[in-house]
């Protein structure tokens, strides 16, 4: 769980936990502006409350031109400095989740493997031009082989990546003449 900074929790720490949900809510999204009204709804308090919470707060947030919007003042401390590995370990999770649920359908399934030869072929690509550079000693393979295979990569992901709606058109085709009885069968 990400947590607002010691020095904000040192500060306030005899404030109460609608103070400090307020802030770490604010501090997990820098870069959204939340209203009074929106804080508000969202834990089930007056504006009122909120608006004294985020004055007695305002050394830490971004009040825009006097409006009644407020995000963390990612000038007093960005949360991108120090919540680094919760930012990676949240990226990696989420691509793991989007991975498992678009794995489990046909047309997920070419849209990912179209990825990964995007990405193979980048990666090759890159060794191709860093070795036609002379940035690092030269290689044992020749030059045209990493072309060769970075091009190769890239076709295959356009293939895989096209096959993918191209996949859901038929799975759509075929269940709208698959019989009643069958689908009923299975169930």
């Amino acid at each position: 769980m990400v947590r607002v900074p010691a020095e904000f929790e040192e500060e306030f720490e005899p404030k109460g936990e609608t103070f400090f949900a307020i802030a770490e809510l604010l501090y997990i999204d820098p870069d959204r502006q939340y209203t009074q009204a929106e804080l508000a709804d969202r834990f089930d308090c007056s504006t009122q409350t909120i608006s004294t919470h985020t004055q007695t707060m305002a050394e830490w947030l971004d009040r825009r031109d006097e409006q009644t919007t407020y995000a963390w003042d990612t000038d007093a401390h960005d949360p991108a400095s120090t919540e680094g590995l919760a930012g990676v370990r949240q990226f990696y999770t989420d691509l793991w989740n989007l991975l498992k649920r678009h794995s489990s359908t046909t047309p997920g399934s070419f849209a990912i493997m179209g990825f990964v030869m995007f990405v193979a072929a980048t990666v090759v690509g890159a060794f191709a031009v860093v070795f036609s550079l002379s940035i690092t000693q030269e290689s044992a393979i020749p030059l045209q082989i990493y072309v060769v295979i970075a091009a190769g990569s890239f076709v295959t992901g356009v293939i895989a990546t096209l096959l993918a709606p191209f996949q859901a058109v038929v799975n759509r085709w075929l269940w709208a003449r698959l019989p009643a009885n069958v689908s009923q069968n299975n169930d």
